[in-house]
């Protein structure tokens, strides 16, 4: 699976026609500085992602656990984040790494930058929404020379409900989002042979419990949990949300 592709959207179940994946990464990161009018807010990025290929996707709700790994990366980085003012955010952000297939003995160099925004309309009662925007370049350089890019352009709604349950002590809402992604460059997968399939974008919706105040599982803050559906031409998954994306 094209790795730019799993480093940006992370743990999930995939399938691109024949070729079916599961992907974990741990999105780990350090805030520096909080974001202020003053001062942009910074964050250290250091996510760490394996790749299991061949991992069916019902093989998730019948519990059974993929092998060896395939594919290890890790892609560190740097993010800041601008308070344009009460109810906008830019978030430009930057990263760099590699990656290791060990089925082939290869490496790659993997990299990602783009800029999200995310902007937060007025309430409608206690219905919140906010909209999300994303321009994105990433791409992987492997050692045989075959290297590919990846040019995302994103759009989405996410709309927060009332939900009156408490999950780890801490009060949820429930969270509802619809993202298109269009891929500028058209990826391709490799099927396993010397086939090949691309995509030109997908849709993913998402349903999560959203907390009011986040927990923290192994120095991770969750804003949310729940299961995003991906799908597109050529590709579908399931992806675990913890965050509206943008």
């Amino acid at each position: 699976m094209n790795y730019s592709y799993a480093t940006y959207f992370g743990t999930g179940a995939y399938e691109v026609r024949d070729q079916k994946a599961y992907v974990f990464r741990a999105p780990l990161s350090y805030e520096v500085r909080e974001p202020s009018r003053e001062q942009p807010g910074i964050t250290i990025l250091l996510p760490t992602l394996a790749g299991f290929y061949d991992y069916d996707l019902d093989s998730v709700f019948q519990g059974d656990t993929p092998g060896n790994a395939a594919t290890l990366s890790f892609v560190p980085g740097i993010a800041y984040e601008y308070v344009m003012n009460e109810r906008w955010r830019l978030k430009p952000y930057g990263q760099i790494g590699f990656g290791r297939d060990l089925k082939n003995n290869e490496n790659s160099l993997i990299y990602l930058a783009g800029v999200n925004s995310h902007y937060k309309f007025p309430r409608r009662g206690k219905w919140q929404f906010a909209l999300g925007n994303t321009v994105t370049h990433s791409g992987f350089n492997p050692d045989d020379g075959g290297t590919q890019s990846l040019g995302i352009l994103g759009a989405g709604i996410d709309v927060i409900t009332p939900w009156r349950l408490n999950v780890f002590g801490k009060g949820t809402n429930f969270a509802n989002s619809l993202i298109y992604y269009l891929y500028v460059d058209n990826p391709s997968f490799e099927q396993g042979d010397d086939r090949s399939r691309s995509v030109s974008g997908e849709f993913e919706w998402s349903l999560a419990l959203n907390f009011s105040k986040p927990p923290r599982l192994m120095g991770i803050e969750i804003d949310r949990i729940g299961l995003g559906f991906r799908y597109g031409d050529n590709i579908k998954g399931i992806r675990l949300v913890t965050n509206f994306p943008f």
